[in-house]
Parts: C-alpha cells; structure tokens; sequence
C-alpha cells in the first residue's frame, strides 16, 4: 500500500490505515479494511487491525542518507529492522509513546562486493517488520527516501489465511514462522492474514481474498480454530469451507490455491483428544477440494507437514523447529505447483 500521508515509503500487508487510539496523530496499520473487519468475527476483527507480518518499507537516497521513522505501539512490542533480508542483530523495543528510529544502509553492507548473493530483496530496502502481538502505528518519516521499486523485490507474493500458526503464535520471532520460511525459500514476498483464535471461513475475508490482485499464489490452513475452540461440527465446517475456497480459487482460475488441513494437535496424540473429530475435520477439507470445479485448487495434508515432535508444549502450535519444517516441507508443494 502507497499512503498518501506518507508517500516516501510503502506500507506492506497493510491495506489501510486508521487513527491510533492510544496516541495521537499516529495512523494504525491494519492488514484488512474496517469494512471488512466489521463483518468479521469480535476477535478476527482486532487481529487483522495488529500488523502480523507488516512492513514499512523504503530505500534511502543514498548509503550515506539517515532516514527518521517515528511509530509507536499500543503496548510494548519489539520490531526488527532487516535491510534487505539481513535480520538486525537485536530488536527494538517500542511502546505508547511514539520512537523515532534514525535508519541507514550498515557500513558493511553499503560496502557489498559486487557480485555478491544478497537474497530476494535489494541490500538497501529497509524493512521495518512488526509482530503479532499489538496495535502499531505510524507518525512520522523524515529524510531523502523513496517507496522499493519492484526490481528491487520479489517478483511473486504468497498469501497466507489460517489460524495463530500462520500467524506464528509460538515463534520465538515473526521471521522464524512458517509463513516466512515457505517465503524465503522459494523467494516470495510474504502477505500473512492468519487470524489467531479466529480463522472461521467467514464469507467476507473470503471475499476479500478474492477481491485483491496483488497475489500469485495463496495457503489456505483451515481451520483448527473451528476444531478445537470454535465449537463447530465437522458438517458445518464443511460447508463453510466449501464457500471460502471456491470463493478464493474461483476469482482466481490461474492461480494456485492449497488447502492445508489441521497439523498433529492434541485431539490426535492425548488420551482425553477426539481423533475421530480431527479425522472428520481432514477429511470434509479433502473431499471439498477434491469436489471443487477449479483446477487450480488443491489440497495437503498437515500431517504430512509437520511431525509431533515440532509443536510445542501445549500439543497445539509449532515451535521453531516445526515452523522450519512446515516451512520447508510446504515450499516443495507450492514449488511444485507454481509456475
């Protein structure tokens, strides 16, 4: 997204900002427009206004330009400045009151040899990524700097839909998730709508999807809230399934679309677990792509994904490790179905 407000930079995984409630002047970032949070269920509609995955993004004017950004969060909350796809040593930590970051290409990379692999990005776009786990916004950029232009990204994005494992609940950081693993793998510009605690299959982020250009190729992890806290039966689950993804891959007939049913989670692998319904959940998935008309749909299975081994304690969400084979095993199946 190109803000008019802020016209030196580009806003990534935002489609839109509003006035920050907690400061004043700053503009929130928000993944998914007001309109459509407000069809959205209470818990959806507050994460797709935390900026999982969203950027603010730009190039300075030269290696020698300092750029100032001014943001500020709702509550504590670390960002991570990466320039191009190399991560900074530490984070930084920002809260209420509004931080203004002095930014420049580091020394040793403004000095990169010739030559030299520097990743799906340019060395000098300078990505300030946020985490999940509260509001940002942004109040100011000052200094000589322009928006990435498009030779400087990758040339294919991927978008994400599912649950607090898209959304990289337990990673030890956003950029360790498998959202961003399958991105870096293949080369991708990641777009991340995972929705934690509340990746219902609602009619309206199905349209959403479907109404937006900007992706090449999308996963769709549905939905292991629906299974475990959402209450709802496995023909229901199918139903809604069957709309949402017929909604996504039917706007999009050149594009590949995949399903991901449940990962290992402890309706499998507990003695007081319901196998039978997470079975039951895996299989409607299965049979509705299967079903489907569109040829550009398909369907994986979680399991084959991730091993129990990668979730963590709570027998629900991968930890590093299983964020990094989900990442990998994932990749190979959209490498083998993008063209």
């Amino acid at each position: 997204m190109k803000s008019p407000a802020y016209s030196s930079v580009s806003l990534h995984n935002v489609t839109e900002t509003v006035p920050a409630e907690w400061t004043e002047e700053g503009e929130r970032l928000c993944r998914v427009p007001a309109a459509v949070g407000a069809e959205l269920n209470e818990t959806a509609r507050e994460r797709v206004r935390c900026p999982t995955g969203s950027e603010i993004r730009f190039v300075p004017g030269s290696d020698d330009t300092d750029v100032e950004v001014t943001v500020s969060a709702a509550e504590e909350t670390h960002v991570r400045v990466f320039w191009g796809v190399f991560q900074p040593w530490e984070p930084t930590e920002i809260g209420p009151e509004p931080e203004t970051l002095t930014l420049g290409v580091p020394d040793r990379l403004a000095d990169l040899s010739p030559g030299t692999r520097a990743g799906r990005f340019d060395r000098r776009v300078c990505r300030i990524r946020f985490e999940r786990r509260t509001g940002v916004a942004l109040h100011d950029v000052s200094g000589a700097c322009r928006p990435p232009r498009e030779s400087e990204l990758p040339d294919t994005r991927y978008l994400a839909y599912g649950t607090s494992i898209t959304e990289g609940a337990a990673a030890s950081a956003l950029h360790t998730d498998y959202v961003t693993h399958v991105a870096r793998r293949l080369g991708y510009d990641a777009l991340n709508l995972g929705c934690s605690g509340s990746a219902y299959c609602e009619e309206a982020m199905a349209e959403h999807v479907a109404g937006r250009d900007d992706w090449d190729v999308a996963t769709l992890g549905l939905s292991v809230n629906m299974a475990n806290t959402g209450g709802f039966a496995p023909e229901t689950f199918r139903e809604r399934a069957e709309t949402f993804v017929d909604t996504v891959a039917g706007a999009h007939p050149d594009t590949p679309v995949v399903c991901v049913t449940l990962f290992p989670y402890h309706d499998d692998l507990t003695a007081a677990g319901d196998a039978e319904h997470a079975a039951a959940y895996r299989t409607a998935l299965r049979e509705v792509a299967a079903a489907s008309p569109h040829e550009n749909l398909s369907v994986v299975d979680g399991p084959d994904l991730l091993d129990p081994t990668g979730l963590t304690a709570d027998l629900l969400h991968p930890g590093d490790a299983g964020m990094a084979t989900i990442g990998d095993r994932l990749a190979e199946r959209l490498d083998a179905v993008v063209e």
